[in-house]
């Protein structure tokens, strides 16, 4: 141990001596900032990078600045070595009160130098020892004079600030010999937290607290007195205009790099260090997501729909493809607010998650007949959008139509508890409350979830049941081109591959759709999809996907005021466009079927099993155990006809509404059904969209 003691210096040294003998790399403040590339390693966002920065001698800092650095930093730092043994057994004191080794540092001026060259958060007592002997070593190389003004040009101020030149032109637009008492106080108490203390970008209140606790050192040491600092404390700062480092596209997807950064490293080591950062965006995808955006919120505007957000995820990865946190960034009122990160309520575009959850648990199946009538749970008395009642209908025609009342059906014989533990395996964190804080109301999307978490939650379907993280990063490399993360995807079972299968099938179900949404919605290819209206239409949502991506679409009005169209008409453009224009060279993708579902014939207006198909009968699929187990049709005195392939002909009595009927032609003879048909039926050709589709508006 002794020998670990002695050696660990000696090695420290050897390892830093090359960084310790060259100011400019002991001070590591070049070669700075943040360069994000797509997926591709297309730039598309660059933040405070400096190759040269120029070192400012002391005489060149006000001496303001310097008393502040030492009053409120070090103290003693003309009378130590470089480690201040008084400060030491301070900070180990306060560590035995926390209960933790390394919360208090203790830290000297030229220790936080040091730190500078360690480019490291890791607060390990190994890391402390290094950084200790290194700080002697580097007083017995360099003079008081010489650290003090290494420190001041290379300590970290926020806001893309490394050194107190930078820090002087970007808070007062001044150079360091100019700065004020007040200015220097403030700058000072910055830097034990520059992003959370910073008046421009971060709390102003914060900073104003830390500037007195700066002063106050100052009057304690001798710098000022009392009264000069009240008066300085009073005194109201002008600051400089906040820069603008986001660039074209992608600036919420930026925001969030930058945020995924910060937690995983700390903000100074993300600066210092030079990251380049490829990440998950696909920058083309990002370019057409905010054109079409930009283009049907100018149509909604006049709906009262201002807002809007999309999300594009890679099922297989959890890699965020494409963001749009808002229609316009440079919207003073409200364009820097991220939509895709707010809750809102998800209306019928919740249903999919519960409906998955009860066909998992064979509580049902597409094929289970649900009365649609009228119908008081006791405190609760929903309604459907169009307030028409369709009598039975199936599972997968109630869904795929929205419709509420065997919606909430379904949710009753679930439970609402249940209902919400899915959601939460689902990977969606807002519905924090009880079950009985959101009763049966939580089956129309009565609770709030965001755009980010709802798409994420769909992406799972897409992948049979299982789940990434999302994530915006790919890799980080460190300015010297050394890579630091490569992510590698982590996921996790949050639904079976069976009512995956199913869920994603009944919403790509174009036929069964259809009495709602008329073709709306269809695409060139199989894509899964369901929208969501709340009351009064202040949310709108389209949420689809194929295997390779799911999408998200919100709009909304940034006040909450109510719209004159649901999900349908307002977020289903932007949601259709987006398919297709991602996928406009991609060969079409099929649902993977597994081999627990079996698809077999069944009776019209029954939930038996077929031997004969005709035109009283359709085909269906089932959880295996599941299967009907009584029959129906037993003879082939039945006509037989050629039958919709996906879904049962609409019992729907809403005439206005288009419809979708299913091929015919001359009927083939007739056969016995099997109980399991080896092959899943080709999707029907998509027909014409029409123009103005009728919105989903659960009640």
């Amino acid at each position: 141990m002794a020998g670990m003691a002695v050696l660990i210096p000696l090695l420290t040294y050897g390892y830093y001596a090359r960084d310790i003998s060259d100011p400019e790399r002991l001070m590591n403040r070049n070669q700075t900032g943040l360069i994000l590339m797509d997926k591709d390693g297309q730039e598309f966002y660059r933040s405070g990078t400096a190759e040269n920065r120029k070192l400012v001698p002391l005489d060149q800092i006000s001496d303001d600045m310097e008393h502040a650095a030492l009053a409120s930093e070090d103290k003693d730092f003309y009378k130590h070595g470089g480690v201040s043994v008084k400060s030491l057994v301070a900070a180990m004191y306060a560590n035995m009160l926390s209960k933790d080794a390394t919360a208090y540092g203790g830290s000297t001026l030229t220790q936080q130098l040091v730190k500078n060259t360690l480019l490291s958060s890791n607060k390990s007592f190994l890391r402390k020892y290094q950084e200790l002997f290194m700080s002697i070593a580097v007083e017995r190389q360099y003079s008081k004079d010489e650290i003090l003004d290494m420190y001041l040009n290379s300590v970290y101020f926020g806001e893309n600030a490394f050194g107190i030149q930078d820090a002087a032109k970007v808070y007062f637009n001044k150079t360091p010999a100019d700065l004020t008492r007040a200015e220097s106080a403030m700058l000072v108490g910055l830097l034990p937290a520059p992003s959370a203390y910073s008046p421009i970008s971060g709390d102003p209140t914060k900073a104003k607290q830390r500037q007195t606790y700066v002063l106050g050192r100052m009057v304690e040491d001798g710098y000022i007195t009392q009264a000069e600092s009240a008066g300085i404390s009073a005194q109201n700062l002008t600051y400089a205009p906040a820069q603008q480092d986001v660039e074209a596209h992608g600036p919420h997807f930026a925001e969030m790099v930058i945020a995924e950064l910060n937690k995983k490293y700390g903000e100074e080591t993300v600066i210092r260090s030079g990251f380049r950062v490829k990440t998950s965006l696909d920058l083309d995808w990002q370019k057409q997501a905010e054109s079409i955006v930009a283009a049907q919120t100018a149509i909604n505007t006049k709906r009262g729909g201002d807002a809007a957000a999309l999300v594009a995820i890679d099922p297989k990865s959890g890699e965020i493809r494409a963001l749009v946190g808002s229609p316009d960034w440079n919207n003073a009122e409200f364009g820097k607010i991220n939509f895709a990160t707010n809750a809102r309520q998800p209306g019928s575009s919740f249903k999919p998650i519960y409906f998955a959850q009860a066909l998992s648990e064979k509580q049902i199946t597409p094929a289970t007949i649900i009365r649609d009538e009228s119908t008081d749970f006791g405190v609760y008395k929903p309604n459907n959008y169009d307030f028409k009642f369709r009598g039975d209908i199936t599972v997968r025609n109630a869904l795929s139509q929205s419709l509420n009342i065997p919606a909430v059906k379904v949710m009753d014989k679930l439970g609402v508890s249940q209902a919400l533990a899915t959601a939460k395996q689902l990977g969606i964190t807002t519905l924090d409350g009880d079950s009985a804080q959101y009763g049966l109301s939580l089956a129309l999307g009565a609770g709030e979830a965001t755009p980010l978490e709802m798409t994420n939650a769909y992406a799972a379907f897409a992948n049979q049941g299982k789940q990434n993280a999302t994530t915006t990063l790919a890799s980080v490399d460190n300015k010297f081109g050394k890579t630091i993360y490569v992510h590698q995807p982590v996921s996790k079972r949050a639904m079976s591959s069976e009512a995956s299968f199913l869920i994603s099938d009944i919403i790509s179900d174009n036929v069964a759709r259809a009495p709602t949404f008329g073709s709306s919605l269809n695409t060139s290819r199989d894509t899964a999809v369901k929208t969501g209206s709340t009351d009064d239409n202040r949310d709108a949502w389209t949420i689809g996907y194929t295997p390779t991506v799911a999408v998200g679409v919100w709009v909304g009005n940034h006040a909450n005021e109510v719209m004159s169209s649901g999900g349908s008409a307002m977020a289903g453009p932007i949601w259709r466009k987006s398919i297709e224009a991602f996928f406009a060279d991609v060969a079409d993708e099929q649902f993977a079927r597994p081999s627990s579902v079996a698809q077999v014939s069944i009776c019209r207006g029954t939930e038996k099993r077929a031997i004969y198909s005709g035109s009283d009968t359709f085909k269906e699929f089932f959880i295996l155990g599941t299967t009907p187990t009584s029959t129906c049709n037993t003879t082939d005195t039945v006509q037989p006809t050629v039958v919709t392939p996906r879904a049962e002909e609409s019992t729907s009595d809403n005439t206005e509404q288009e419809t979708t009927s299913g091929s015919s032609g001359t009927p083939p003879p007739a056969t016995p059904a099997s109980p399991v048909i080896p092959t899943v039926p080709a999707t029907p050709t998509p027909p014409t969209p029409t123009p103005t589709p009728t919105p989903d508006n659960p009640h």
